[in-house]
């Protein structure tokens, strides 16, 4: 950490004289993302109540399935902040832009986004109600997972792409037909809902009273300091990390 410390304060010598990033996107393009994704995930979680409150559940549900790709969406975009046009980040973005399969995989990194994203407010390592405010908004977060988990019978996340299926269309069985408010249970639709819900929630409270604005001023600011050389022992710091928190080596990933 005091290596990715002494990277992002910018105090390295003869620094100008170094070779710069080219970025495959401006920040502007990069914002813009963000907000599409996070009004458009609200838009769908509202819809998804209004179905729900009108009984019907199936469709609620794959209307909630849809608000959670799009928080996933939010991500891969994020990734663009610091990507080049040839690196893993813009191939990440790229694929979740095409795969409804890698955008409900992503999901399951998003307590690690929000938690990022949260460090942004001015509140971060000063205000202990904000910090406790964090801790219980990635609680609630988790065990709404964990309950969608539950009911995807340890399938993962990536369950919920055949179950938004069902919920849109009628399926054809050995029998028959079955309609996607038979396919559906009630329960699951409302939890899968929960969840939605909850994610956009949380990613509001953190991304609302400038600190979108914030966080991309802060990418502006990194973009203008780091070079190339120093991206790239970020990026290595960073899977390093993210290898020791998940356990996986350099072939898983």
């Amino acid at each position: 950490m005091d290596r990715l410390a002494s990277l992002l304060s910018g105090r390295t010598t003869m620094k100008n004289r170094l070779p710069k990033r080219r970025y495959r996107n401006s920040l502007d393009f990069v914002e813009s993302g963000f907000r599409a994704c996070w009004q458009n995930a609200q838009d769908l979680v509202l819809a998804s109540q209004k179905l729900m409150e009108n009984n019907s559940h199936a469709s609620a549900l794959s209307l909630a399935v849809l608000a959670l790709e799009e928080i996933s969406k939010l991500y891969a975009i994020d990734g663009l902040l610091f990507a080049r046009a040839d690196d893993f980040k813009t191939m990440t973005f790229v694929k979740a832009l095409q795969s409804h399969s890698v955008k409900l995989t992503i999901l399951e990194l998003l307590p690690l986004f929000i938690g990022n994203l949260s460090r942004t407010d001015p509140r971060f390592g000063s205000d202990e109600k904000f910090h406790a405010a964090i801790v219980l908004s990635l609680g609630f977060l988790r065990d709404d997972g964990n309950a969608v988990m539950a009911e995807l019978g340890g399938k993962g996340f990536l369950a919920l792409d055949n179950w938004k299926q069902k919920g849109f269309y009628v399926n054809q069985t050995g029998s028959g037909f079955v309609a996607p408010r038979q396919a559906v249970e009630p329960s699951f639709a409302k939890a899968v809902l929960k969840l939605a819900w909850r994610a956009t929630s949380t990613l509001d409270f953190v991304l609302k009273g400038g600190n979108l604005e914030k966080y991309i001023e802060n990418a502006r600011s990194a973009r203008a300091r780091l070079t190339e050389q120093e991206h790239q022992e970020l990026e290595r710091l960073g899977k390093k990390q993210f290898q020791e928190m998940f356990g996986v080596s350099d072939e898983d990933t």
